[in-house]
C-alpha cells in the first residue's frame, strides 16, 4: 500500500527542468573552468556555493542564514567589502570575539565557523585566493551538560495544569502550550528526535508498534510501545488526541522556545552545578535546570529510562535507532 502510495506521488510530480543543466553541459564544453571564483568578495563566494549546493538541498540557504546575517553586520559596522583571503587565523580570533559581542551562544560560534571553513574548502576548488591559514581556528570548548529526566519528572510535565497556570494567557498561546508539553512528553516515549518526531503519522504505527525510518542517519527505529514507553497509557492518550499524528510540528527553535518557558513553570528551577577545566584552572558555575532542558532532552531521557529498567540494550538501540553502541552510551545519564 505504502509503495503503491509513494509511486503515485512521484507519477504526479512535475517533472524537473534541466535547462540550466543543458546550459552548462554546453558552455563547460567551450570552457571546462565556467566556475572561477578568483575576483569574488567572501560574501559572493559563500552565495555561490548556496547557489550550487542548493540544487541538491533546497534547504542549505536558510542553514547558513546566521552566517551571512554576521558577517553582513561586520561589513557595515567597519565599512569594509570582505575578501575571502581576508579569512586568516588572526581574522578567526576577531571574528569570534565579534559574535560572542554580539550575543551569540559558544555552540551557535562554532557552527557559524564550521560553515564558513567549509565554504571555503569549495570555493578552493575553483580558484578562490585563500590565505594558507583560513581554516585555523580555535573555539573554547563550554561544559556541555546534558541531562535526562526521570519517569516522575516526565509524568509531572505530562500532567501540568497548563490552563490553570496559564489562565490570564490567550487560549491560542494555551494551545500551544498544550501541543508542546504532549510533544515533549511522547518524544520522551517514542525515543526520537525533533527532525523524526515532526513526521510521526498514522502510517508509523501498527497497532503497539511504532516504526519511522529516520531522516539524519536513514536507520529505522522500532519501538513496541507496551513494553519500551516510559508510560504506554499517556503515549496512547497523547496519540488519540492527535490522531496518531505529530502535536507539535514548528520548527525546532520555536519548539525549544516555548519548551523553555514551559520547563521553567513546571517548577525545573533547581540549580545544576558545572564544574570545567579552563586554561589549567577549574571554575564553577550554576544554570537552572530548565534552561538545559531541550527537545534532545527527551530522546535522552527514554534511552536513560530504559537503560535504568534494565531492558536489553540490544532492545533499546532498536527503539533509538542506533547501529554503534558508543553513539548510544552517550545518551545514558545515570547520575
Amino acid at each position: 500500500m505504502n509503495t503503491v502510495s509513494v509511486a503515485a506521488n512521484r507519477a504526479a510530480s512535475p517533472a524537473p527542468s534541466f535547462t540550466d543543466f543543458r546550459a552548462y553541459l554546453e558552455t563547460s564544453l567551450r570552457d571546462p573552468f565556467t566556475l572561477n571564483l578568483k575576483d569574488y568578495s567572501l560574501l559572493a563566494v559563500i552565495n555561490a556555493c548556496v547557489k550550487a549546493k542548493s540544487r541538491l538541498m533546497p534547504n542549505y540557504g536558510k542553514g547558513i542564514g546566521c552566517l551571512i546575517h554576521n558577517l553582513k553586520e561586520l561589513e557595515r559596522q567597519y565599512r569594509v567589502s570582505l575578501q575571502p583571503v581576508q579569512v586568516t587565523d588572526v581574522f578567526w580570533s576577531y571574528f569570534i570575539a565579534f559574535c560572542q559581542a554580539r550575543g551569540l551562544k559558544s555552540a551557535t560560534i562554532s557552527v557559524v565557523c564550521q560553515q564558513l571553513r567549509s565554504i571555503l574548502n569549495w570555493a578552493a576548488k575553483y580558484n578562490a585566493t585563500l590565505s594558507p591559514t583560513y581554516n585555523e581556528f580555535r573555539l573554547h570548548k563550554e561544559a556541555n551538560i546534558q541531562i535526562a529526566l526521570t519517569a516522575d519528572e516526565v509524568s509531572r510535565i505530562a500532567y501540568f495544569d497548563i490552563d490553570r497556570f496559564y489562565a490570564d494567557r490567550r487560549a491560542d498561546f494555551r494551545k500551544t502550550m498544550h501541543r508542546v508539553r504532549d510533544m515533549f512528553v511522547l518524544s520522551c516515549n517514542l525515543y526520537q528526535r525533533h527532525s523524526d518526531m515532526v513526521r510521526v503519522a498514522p502510517s508509523c504505527f501498527d497497532r503497539n508498534i511504532f516504526t519511522i525510518a529516520q531522516q539524519k542517519t536513514g536507520n529505522r527505529a522500532t519501538v513496541n510501545i507496551d513494553l519500551y514507553a516510559v508510560d504506554a497509557k499517556t503515549t496512547y492518550r497523547i496519540l488519540d488526541r492527535y490522531n496518531h499524528e505529530a502535536p507539535y510540528k514548528g520548527t525546532i527553535g520555536n519548539y525549544n522556545y516555548y519548551l523553555h518557558g514551559l520547563m521553567r513553570d513546571s517548577g525545573f528551577t533547581e540549580e545544576v552545578r558545572i564544574e570545567e577545566r579552563h586554561e589549567g584552572r577549574m571554575t564553577a558555575t550554576s544554570i537552572p535546570k530548565w534552561k538545559l532542558i531541550s527537545s534532545h532532552t527527551a530522546r535522552r531521557t527514554a534511552i536513560t529510562i530504559a537503560v535504568l529498567r534494565g531492558h536489553n540494550v540490544h532492545a533499546i538501540k532498536r527503539c533509538s535507532g542506533h547501529s554503534d553502541l558508543r553513539s548510544f552510551e552517550q545518551y545514558v545519564r545515570d547520575e
